[in-house]
């Protein structure tokens, strides 16, 4: 079963093919938006939210937001309120507009501001002095990071630990690397509840290895299954009894709905 056709077909629709970095007729504030939505899908943030172009009462005066977006991490409410530079020069009049406005919202969020032309100097020194941290949106960079996230996401490595499960997976007979092809077998993606078990049945397949299923991973196949992209049910695999000496476990694979999985094995 290989994923890279079925996934990442659309995540290089923001390609520029003359390699600059222009945005192909969308806003920044949508490119860094979609950014963020996107982040937070994947990290499972706790109470995310996440607004744009929305309108808060600071002490003084009311201001217009680009992007909010807060969430709960160590007990903490984490704020964060981010502006938008688009296809301008960001000069220190735009830098000590951001900081009058974080300040008179009273609740000291953390202030990002992107932009994608140039900044000068004295606005990046007015920024380090206030804290703000300014970034640089590079359609192209961000295209690629995001793909490499996604595909991080779909194929386990060696180095990652079944939590809980562990899988099967084609590799490379020269290279040994993961060829994004899982086992699929009975219509479905065996997901074995422990590594000595998946150990054991590798043993039985040919250009297979063994590769840990982190939570990260289950969620994300969970997503695939929910949206209809992944095309098998999963199996969960436990052991069976042993016919063979030559055979460390049998196994037998029961179906199990992604509801379920979710429900029992997500954190």
């Amino acid at each position: 079963m290989n994923f890279f056709k079925n996934i990442f077909c659309k995540k290089n629709q923001m390609k520029d093919n003359n390699g600059n970095n222009k945005n192909n007729g969308v806003e920044l504030i949508d490119l860094v938006f979609s950014l963020y939505e996107y982040r937070i899908n994947r990290e499972n943030l706790i109470n995310p939210k996440l607004f744009k172009n929305i309108r808060v009462k600071g002490k003084n005066i009311e201001h217009k937001i680009d992007i909010y977006i807060e969430f709960v991490q160590m007990n903490n409410l984490e704020r964060t309120v981010i502006k938008i530079i688009n296809n301008k020069i960001v000069k220190a009049e735009d830098v000590w507009q951001f900081d009058n406005l974080l300040k008179d919202l009273g609740y000291f969020p953390k202030g990002v501001l992107y932009y994608n032309d140039e900044i000068d100097e004295e606005a990046l020194n007015v920024a380090n002095n206030k804290h703000i941290q300014t970034i640089y949106f590079d359609t192209m960079e961000e295209t690629r990071i995001n793909v490499l996230q996604s595909i991080r996401e779909v194929l386990p490595d060696e180095n990652d630990i079944g939590d809980p499960f562990w899988t099967l997976m084609q590799i490379d007979e020269r290279t040994k690397n993961n060829t994004g092809n899982y086992l699929i077998q009975e219509n479905a993606l065996p997901l074995f509840t422990s590594k000595k078990l998946a150990e054991a049945h590798c043993k039985q397949q040919n250009g297979y290895n063994v590769f840990g299923i982190s939570q990260r991973h289950l969620v994300f196949l969970i997503s695939l299954a929910e949206k209809g992209i992944l095309p098998y049910k999963f199996g969960l695999v436990r052991p069976s009894k042993q016919n063979s000496s030559t055979i460390d476990y049998n196994v037998k694979m029961y179906i199990v709905d992604y509801n379920l999985i979710r429900k029992v094995y997500v954190r």
